[in-house]
């Protein structure tokens, strides 16, 4: 009877600790008949036809969480928001960007945190238009309002530090980890001090991409991916890396004008080292295959390239830690990374080192 009666109790605990949260939403008629869907914690898990311009979700939940809801392969109509058991969360996509509110909850504790970022950006702006009207150079502009930006990255942080142990602290965390925290090392020490950093898909998924990026630093070896050649044919980038020859790899992408200003300087070495001890090759990705084709022949391209497509099998910026390109890396001949974020004249300085 004791056991029984300890069951009960522990029953009992348990559903009086897991509540429901709801989370109505406003849409353009537009989409009345449209499904709309609803992750918690990136994972799939319920879906409502638009009725009326209205849905609504609820759900039970014994802890803080992150949800998106959004009409599937349409960024427009999609919302990251924070619910808590008994939460009532109210989002208006009729308004750009959605409007999310929940009664002075996590959602509205986030919403302070944005609309003081965007009056401090406003005059930082304000600031930035009243000198350039008179004619202060780029440099000397950066330096004025340098104090100003360095206040508004204080909003974020001072937000992460007074909400560290609820979840608006990791949200908050998961929007500026990128920016403020570029080392793998950096970020793990602010996910050991916010109680739910580990909830936040953001932040995970930043996390990750930092792990990535440190496996593929210099000295390491190259992690292969695959694509196609310029005709379609299957390609991996283990057909040219670690074949005993230096490989200057440029991840790029036909509108990017870094890119662009690149090329030059990689038809330049591909002209006067290519060969048995060296070639460029291009990668190719976020791109469309027929720009990616006309870019060849527009850029005067006349080295070897990987075309990865968007959606490939294998994601070859995630898989060396990209965020931006171009990413211009030098593997040795024996597949080993020599050196990432190569440019100009030093790139080409250190590819003349390395083939003397």
């Amino acid at each position: 009877m004791r056991i029984l009666s300890i069951l009960a109790m522990s029953v009992f605990a348990l559903a009086a600790t897991a509540q429901s949260y709801t989370i109505t939403g406003k849409i353009d008629a537009k989409y009345n008949g449209k499904e709309i869907a609803l992750s918690e914690q990136a994972v799939f898990v319920d879906t409502v036809v638009v009725e009326n311009g209205a849905f609504k979700f609820e759900r039970n939940v014994d802890d803080q969480i992150v949800c998106c809801v959004q009409i599937p392969g349409n960024r427009r109509v999609r919302a990251d928001i924070m619910a808590a058991p008994g939460a009532a969360v109210t989002v208006d996509f009729t308004q750009n960007p959605a409007y999310i509110t929940d009664n002075g909850g996590l959602n509205d504790k986030l919403n302070e945190v944005n609309n003081a970022v965007a009056v401090a950006g406003s005059a930082v702006n304000a600031k930035i238009q009243e000198l350039q009207s008179k004619g202060m150079p780029v440099n000397e502009i950066q330096a004025a309002v340098g104090a100003d930006i360095e206040g508004i990255y204080d909003i974020y942080r001072k937000a992460i530090e007074d909400n560290k142990d609820n979840m608006v602290g990791a949200f908050v965390l998961g929007m500026v980890a990128s920016e403020f925290y570029p080392t793998l090392g950096a970020l793990d020490t602010m996910i050991g001090k916010v109680k739910y950093a580990t909830k936040v898909p953001k932040v995970m998924m930043e996390r990750d991409n930092l792990l990535k990026a440190d496996a593929t630093q210099a000295g390491k070896m190259f992690v292969d991916f695959s694509g196609f050649t310029v005709d379609g044919k299957d390609i991996k980038l283990s057909e040219y890396v670690g074949k005993g020859k230096y490989v200057l790899v440029d991840f790029w992408a036909s509108w990017c004008g870094p890119c662009k200003a690149e090329i030059p300087n990689l038809v330049e070495l591909q002209n006067k080292f290519g060969g048995d001890k060296f070639t460029v090759l291009g990668v190719n990705v976020w791109d469309e295959e027929s720009k990616f084709k006309a870019a060849l022949t527009a850029e005067g391209i006349n080295y070897p390239q990987i075309f990865v497509p968007q959606g490939n099998k294998d994601d070859a910026t995630a898989l060396y830690g990209i965020r931006g390109i171009p990413q211009i890396i030098l593997f040795g001949p024996d597949g080993v990374i020599v050196q990432r974020n190569l440019r100009g004249d030093a790139m080409k300085k250190l590819v003349e080192e390395k083939l003397k």
